[in-house]
């Protein structure tokens, strides 16, 4: 009986369990997958390129902890060498360091065949934080059509003070044979259709307040078996329809870096490292490697687009233009100025004029700096000589050693004035004795005397 009502407890026990849990308001725990590629991006090295102080959307692939590749269309440019009067930086994220540092850039070494109109060979080499060992590498994805998929990346520094990055972007897409309008859109990618990939995806900026238009993933990585790899940079989006990023079609291009390791490492005499699908793929090892170049830019009624998308003023714009910069519309190495976030360009009949007043300005700044400068030199050396007469000239007044009195000068004043001083008791010149000597017989006597007090002290005897 007993052990009836122990059952009986039990079951009862139970069944009033399971109703409580049921009607819990607590829904039970859901298994979430982790974000395994988020992941692999924080363990790989990244960068951001400032240009004087600022944040910009360029892409950087650090080749080791001194060097990096980084888009060409991101520098200013005066004439073909690089405005080396802007300040660069390169900030590297933590990753497997877990420092997160900012590093002055030191050379800027730009593809001897870079062409900022058709965007062949976008691409810079650049070197930073020379004066430390190397103590670190970053591998660069070669064999193109091995990769299983592509990720396109953003990062950004959130907070400065901090050095904090905010997590990064991606946006994965499977490996595809791209489609006709990739070439119909971009004349230099038709010319060399494995030497970039090309996409229509774009990224919310993570400078939320740098723009309200999506834009291009400034970095591309390939996923080779389960790892990520560093594989290209942002060259130049097409935007087709329109002068409008936010409200027309984009394709975006991206340059394959392991191209341009040979023309890294012969610029830096270094080696850097690389992965291939297996032990024997090697990169193209022409140091002087140079894509096709096109004949035009971009077709007509398309608009490229350059540069640093988080400053539209810097924002490199281009319409139909030849190679050789040569008439059509407009020349491609043109500031947005009058770009909004809406509206990231203007008028290509505008563009000209805008980029002539632009390199006359430039050219006048440069010939009054020169003018300026030359004059502030002549007046800065006169000045400097003036000084060193006016402190040669009053130094020599105040201590003229010629002009100040000598020892002999005093005592000889002290006998010419004798109220005044008192020669010392020992001494009287000869002519004065014998004067007195003549003139007073008790000052004769008081002389005799004298001679005797002194005759140890060997003067001369008068008396003869």
């Amino acid at each position: 009986m007993v052990r009836y009502r122990l059952d009986a407890f039990i079951l009862i026990i139970s069944i009033l369990f399971a109703v409580v849990v049921r009607s819990s308001p607590t829904p039970p725990h859901k298994l979430v997958k982790r974000d395994t590629t988020t992941d692999k991006l924080s363990a790989r090295k990244g960068g951001v390129l400032f240009k004087n102080g600022l944040q910009t959307s360029c892409g950087v692939a650090l080749l080791n902890n001194q060097a990096a590749l980084v888009t060409a269309d991101c520098f200013d440019f005066i004439g073909k060498n690089v405005a080396r009067s802007l300040y660069y930086q390169i900030y590297t994220s933590r990753a497997f360091t877990k420092t997160s540092k900012g590093f002055d850039l030191r050379d800027i070494i730009v593809h001897p065949d870079y062409n900022p109109v058709t965007k062949a060979n976008n691409i810079a080499v650049v070197t930073y934080n020379t004066d430390k060992e190397k103590d670190w590498e970053m591998e660069t994805a070669i064999d193109f059509d091995t990769w299983k998929a592509r990720v396109y990346t953003q990062r950004y520094i959130k907070n400065m003070t901090g050095l904090v990055w905010d997590s990064p972007e991606y946006k994965t897409e499977d490996t595809v044979t791209q489609d006709d309008s990739c070439s119909e859109l971009s004349p230099i990618y038709k010319a060399n259709t494995d030497k970039f990939t090309c996409t229509t995806t774009l990224a919310t900026p993570l400078m939320t307040n740098s723009s309200s238009c999506k834009i291009p993933y400034p970095v591309l990585y390939a996923q080779m078996g389960d790892d990520l790899y560093q594989a290209g940079l942002f060259s130049h989006s097409v935007v087709k329809g329109g002068d409008n990023i936010c409200d027309n079609e984009v394709h975006s291009y991206y340059t394959l870096i392991g191209d341009y390791l040979a023309f890294a490492e012969k610029a830096l005499d270094k080696k850097f490292k690389y992965h291939g699908s297996d032990s024997s793929s090697t990169p193209q090892s022409d140091p002087e490697y140079s894509m096709k170049d096109a004949s035009t830019g971009v077709i007509d009624g398309t608009l490229m687009l350059g540069g640093d998308f988080y400053n539209p003023e810097s924002l490199i714009v281009g319409s139909f233009t030849s190679s050789d910069g040569t008439s059509m519309t407009t020349d491609s190495n043109v500031n947005a100025e009058n770009a909004t976030d809406n509206e990231l360009a203007s008028d290509g009949s505008n563009e000209q004029d805008t980029d002539s007043d632009s390199n006359n300005t430039s050219k006048k700044t440069i010939i009054i700096a020169a003018v300026c400068g030359s004059i502030g030199t002549l007046l800065l050396v006169a000045i400097v000589l003036f000084g060193i007469r006016w402190y040669r000239g009053h130094v020599s007044r105040v201590h003229d050693p010629y002009q100040a009195p000598s020892a002999q000068d005093f005592l000889q004043e002290m006998f010419e004035n004798p109220n005044g001083g008192r020669p010392p008791p020992a001494y009287k010149p000869p002519e004065e004795a014998h004067t007195i000597q003549d003139q007073t017989p008790n000052v004769a006597n008081n002389a005799v005397s004298s001679d005797n007090r002194y005759s140890g002290l060997n003067f001369p005897n008068d008396k003869d």
